[in-house]
């Protein structure tokens, strides 16, 4: 009976054992899941707040453009007036080119 005994304590003790490595086993894969659950929530965080900056950044972009467009609008409705201007204002006569007179400038030579 003593070796019946035993084989069941051993049996017992074996199971404990096993448990035991499992259960520790458990412990590290949480342990470790807890560090990659914190260092993706950090780069979460990290890349929340560069996506904010983003869109800012996006916003006075977008207000830039927006007051080019309507700078360019403006200088359009300008040129389309002179031109409307030019067009409408008559074309003026041109003149016969008066004859120029040609002087000769005196010019002394000396002589060595």
């Amino acid at each position: 009976m003593e070796r019946t005994e035993r084989n069941e304590k051993n049996d017992s003790q074996k199971a404990k054992l096993i448990f035991l490595a499992l259960a520790a086993l458990v412990v590290v894969l949480l342990i470790v899941s807890f560090g990659y659950a914190n260092k993706a929530r950090t780069e979460l965080n990290t890349k929340k707040a560069e996506l904010e900056v983003v869109k800012q950044d996006n916003m006075k972009l977008e207000l830039m453009l927006k007051d080019a467009t309507a700078e360019i609008d403006g200088l359009k409705k300008h040129v389309k007036y002179l031109d409307d201007k030019l067009k409408a204002k008559p074309a003026p006569k041109k003149k016969a080119p008066a004859a120029k007179t040609r002087t000769k400038a005196k010019t002394k030579s000396k002589t060595r």
